[in-house]
């Protein structure tokens, strides 16, 4: 189990301008280590590199990207993001990770 106190997200999307701000609320949580993926194989690179606790599938990623995210990741908690605010965002890591 992670420690709920920090946990280390990638977060993947294929649009720089909405990932940066995903990236700064991410980042704007104490013990919240964000890392921006914008493209599948940065995210590849990134997955065999690092362990992630989550990992936020944001806008752009399709169904098959996302069957291959979990193949390489099959042990991180995969999050479907799908915009909004930043309290959404907030609230969909909080209950995937029950904190």
């Amino acid at each position: 189990m992670t420690d709920k106190s920090s946990l280390n997200l990638l977060a993947i999307g294929y649009h720089p301008e909405i990932m940066q701000v995903v990236h700064r609320l991410i980042n704007s949580h104490n013990g919240w280590n964000g890392t921006i993926a914008n493209s599948l194989e940065q995210a590849a690179t990134l997955l065999h590199s690092n362990n992630y606790d989550g990992i936020l599938l944001c806008a752009g990623v399709n169904e098959a990207d996302e069957a291959q995210v979990r193949n390489i990741a099959s042990n991180a908690r995969i999050i479907r993001h799908y915009g909004g605010g930043s309290g959404l965002l907030e609230n969909e890591i909080r209950i995937a990770f029950e904190i």
